[in-house]
């Protein structure tokens, strides 16, 4: 019997009737997934695809004990796990300081913060640029962190800075 003419709703009837476990018509990727399991289980259970008749279920000798916990646990093995770290929504959350902190160290700042995250510079801008592109107004950023200045840009940047008299009150 050669598999890859037959239609694919007939090889997933095939496959459920060899098949220890039933299988639905999502639950192969392709056809030649389908094909490959279908050849793997007549293999295992010396099945000959090429007898004519359709293939029939061999018979059982034992039956499989299956314990009723793992039936159980089907249903929470499905549910949604949480996405991510959370690196993206704390980066968008610094990038809204009006500070406007440069991206390298709002990169810096999320790694601090949150174990296992990997933020760069680069994927702090996208962050920004993402933001712009939906309509969000992201504070503007400094060239550089006055820590990473040479004299010259630290002058520049005090030149902007008014002293303030202290009040007496």
């Amino acid at each position: 019997m050669k598999l890859e003419a037959i239609p694919t709703k007939e090889l997933l009837a095939l496959h459920n009737r060899i098949a220890d476990k039933p299988a639905g018509p999502k639950t192969f990727a392709t056809r030649t997934k389908l094909v490959a399991r279908i050849e793997q289980i007549a293999a295992d259970k010396n099945i000959d695809l090429a007898a004519p008749g359709q293939p029939k279920k061999p018979k059982v000798t034992e039956k499989r004990a299956q314990p009723k916990a793992e039936v159980a646990e089907a249903p929470e093995a499905t549910e949604k796990k949480p996405r991510g770290l959370g690196v993206g929504a704390l980066a968008r959350a610094i990038l809204m300081d009006p500070t406007g902190f440069p991206h390298a160290l709002v990169a810096e700042m999320v790694n601090a913060q949150i174990e296992g995250a990997a933020a760069t510079a680069k994927s702090v801008r996208w962050y920004a640029n993402d933001m712009r592109k939906k309509g969000v107004e992201v504070p503007p950023r400094r060239k550089h962190h006055p820590a990473d200045m040479d004299e010259e840009q630290s002058a520049e940047a005090l030149s902007t800075v008014r002293v303030v008299e202290p009040s007496d009150g």
